[in-house]
């Protein structure tokens, strides 16, 4: 005798995949409502509020100030803001990248500047407080 074990879909299975799909689709489509949230792009020179951008995806911009120790370029595009260009010895602030998410930051030390992303989120992950 042979042995017929063969793997064969029953309407169970094909049901499982459905629930398992839509399951899917559910959480994906809960994560993309949360992200249309308002969020807001902040610089903060010396500890205090210098400006604060609303972001959205056809936001341009280039801002140049005066930092404590020389002068720091800041380009904000769509929901995202970087440090261009900063004239201080390390460019770490340069390094970080791109900040777009409610709760990142990017610091200059040196200059004593500050990009911060803050809005309103649903989030349960997101960061309770952030001490300074």
């Amino acid at each position: 005798m042979r042995d017929k074990t063969k793997l064969l879909l029953r309407w169970g299975d094909f049901l499982i995949f459905f629930v398992i799909i839509a399951a899917a689709c559910g959480i994906w489509i809960h994560l993309a409502l949360l992200q249309t949230d308002q969020t807001y792009g902040e610089i903060w020179l010396d500890g205090e509020l210098y400006q604060q951008i609303k972001l959205g995806n056809h936001t341009k911009q280039t801002i140049q100030l005066q930092g404590k120790a020389a002068e720091v370029t800041i380009e904000v595009d769509g929901r995202q803001m970087r440090f261009v260009e900063s004239e201080c010895p390390d460019h770490t602030c340069e390094n970080t990248g791109w900040v777009s998410r409610v709760g990142q930051t990017a610091v200059c030390l040196p200059n004593r500047v500050m990009t911060k992303i803050t809005g309103n989120t649903n989030d349960t992950d997101a960061v309770d407080m952030i001490v300074q």
